[in-house]
Protein backbone atom coordinates (compact mmCIF):
# COMPACT_ATOMS: atom_id res chain seq x y z
CA UNK A 1 0.00 0.00 0.00
CA UNK A 2 1.17 3.35 -1.14
CA UNK A 3 1.32 6.29 1.57
CA UNK A 4 -1.21 8.21 -1.03
CA UNK A 5 -4.02 5.39 0.09
CA UNK A 6 -4.51 7.15 3.48
CA UNK A 7 -3.10 10.95 2.07
CA UNK A 8 0.83 11.46 2.79
CA UNK A 9 1.30 12.27 6.85
CA UNK A 10 2.84 15.87 5.74
CA UNK A 11 -0.48 16.28 4.84
CA UNK A 12 -2.28 15.09 7.54
CA UNK A 13 -0.11 16.29 10.46
CA UNK A 14 -0.80 20.14 9.23
CA UNK A 15 -1.34 22.56 11.84
CA UNK A 16 -1.31 26.29 12.74
CA UNK A 17 0.23 27.76 15.15
CA UNK A 18 -2.44 30.26 16.42
CA UNK A 19 -1.10 33.35 19.13
CA UNK A 20 -3.68 34.53 20.15
CA UNK A 21 -2.96 38.61 22.25
CA UNK A 22 -6.57 38.15 23.67
CA UNK A 23 -6.12 35.33 25.90
CA UNK A 24 -2.29 35.57 25.93
CA UNK A 25 -1.79 32.11 24.74
CA UNK A 26 0.03 30.13 21.90
CA UNK A 27 -1.62 27.53 20.44
CA UNK A 28 -1.46 24.96 17.88
CA UNK A 29 -4.43 23.51 16.00
CA UNK A 30 -5.34 21.22 12.78
CA UNK A 31 -4.84 23.45 10.18
CA UNK A 32 -7.65 25.25 8.57
CA UNK A 33 -8.22 26.42 4.62
CA UNK A 34 -9.46 30.61 5.60
CA UNK A 35 -9.41 33.47 8.32
CA UNK A 36 -13.13 32.42 8.41
CA UNK A 37 -12.63 28.47 9.43
CA UNK A 38 -10.50 29.75 12.10
CA UNK A 39 -12.37 31.99 14.13
CA UNK A 40 -15.41 29.74 13.27
CA UNK A 41 -12.72 27.06 15.14
CA UNK A 42 -11.89 29.29 17.63
CA UNK A 43 -15.23 30.97 18.54
CA UNK A 44 -14.29 34.32 17.61
CA UNK A 45 -16.61 36.46 16.72
CA UNK A 46 -14.84 37.85 12.89
CA UNK A 47 -15.97 41.69 13.59
CA UNK A 48 -13.92 41.38 17.43
CA UNK A 49 -10.30 40.98 15.86
CA UNK A 50 -7.70 41.45 13.74
CA UNK A 51 -6.09 38.41 11.74
CA UNK A 52 -2.30 38.49 11.07
CA UNK A 53 0.05 36.34 8.94
CA UNK A 54 3.29 37.45 7.56
CA UNK A 55 2.82 41.31 8.46
CA UNK A 56 -0.14 41.16 6.66
CA UNK A 57 -3.83 41.59 7.71
CA UNK A 58 -6.40 39.35 6.31
CA UNK A 59 -9.66 39.42 5.66
CA UNK A 60 -12.03 36.44 6.14
CA UNK A 61 -11.94 34.88 3.11
CA UNK A 62 -8.38 35.03 2.69
CA UNK A 63 -6.24 31.26 2.66
CA UNK A 64 -3.81 30.64 5.46
CA UNK A 65 -0.18 28.59 5.09
CA UNK A 66 0.76 26.46 8.06
CA UNK A 67 4.24 27.61 7.64
CA UNK A 68 3.70 31.10 9.72
CA UNK A 69 2.12 31.64 12.76
CA UNK A 70 -0.81 33.33 12.64
CA UNK A 71 -1.91 36.74 14.91
CA UNK A 72 -5.45 36.44 16.33
CA UNK A 73 -5.19 40.59 18.11
CA UNK A 74 -8.57 42.11 19.26
CA UNK A 75 -9.91 45.34 17.76
CA UNK A 76 -9.64 48.20 19.85
CA UNK A 77 -11.92 51.24 18.99
CA UNK A 78 -11.41 54.73 20.61
CA UNK A 79 -12.38 57.77 19.01
CA UNK A 80 -10.93 61.50 19.47
CA UNK A 81 -11.93 63.79 22.35
CA UNK A 82 -14.70 65.70 22.96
Amino acid sequence: MSDNAQGSPRESGRTLTIINHQTGTTLEIPAVKTVQALLKKLGVPPETVLVIQDDTLLCDDDPLTSGSPVEVRPVISGGSPP
